[in-house]
């Protein structure tokens, strides 16, 4: 399995409702997509504490099947067009949430750890929901979810819409 995940960073003074709206009027677009475990769309507003305005979707992938199309499709060309390019992160799913896990999840927290050089990655032991390995970046991207924004350290996120696939329901 593959987690992707990119983000824009908006002006302080971006009106975070077109985003809102973004992911009411599309987040639907991407229940049942092929390959697709789930997209959380996530986001933060300067307006309610996050250090700035973000859009930041968060993916979970069966295979670079279902990546590759959704890379090629008119709606990442959109958002593309809209926003600029991303940067992409991805890696190999080293754990993945359950859909219990997900259920009536409203926040995301992400946390990235970088590995040091000579690591012993057979440690590896994270403590988080989902965890992906980005082997180029040489680092660790942790997320958890949960109904209320978390106290914890880390990117906290609402999360608009959680889009799943047909067997991650």
């Amino acid at each position: 399995m593959i987690v992707m995940h990119y983000g824009f960073t908006l002006p302080a003074d971006y009106d975070m409702a077109i985003i809102e709206r973004r992911i009411a009027q599309n987040g639907a677009k991407l229940d049942n997509f092929p390959d697709l475990l789930f997209k959380a769309y996530l986001y933060a507003r300067r307006d309610e504490g996050a250090q700035a305005n973000r859009y930041a979707p968060l993916y979970l992938w069966r295979d670079t099947a279902g990546l590759t199309r959704f890379l090629q499709s008119d709606g990442f060309a959109r958002l593309v067009a809209d926003f600029g390019w991303p940067q992409l992160h991805s890696g190999i799913a080293l754990k993945v949430p359950t859909p219990e896990t997900l259920r009536g999840a409203c926040y995301a927290r992400l946390r990235h750890q970088p590995l040091a050089p000579y690591s012993d990655l057979a440690a590896l032991t994270p403590n988080a929901a989902l965890v992906g390995w980005d082997l180029s970046g040489q680092s660790l991207l942790q997320a958890d979810f949960s109904a209320h924004p978390p106290a914890a350290q880390g990117e906290i996120y609402r999360i608009g819409y959680l889009a799943r696939g047909a067997d991650y329901a």
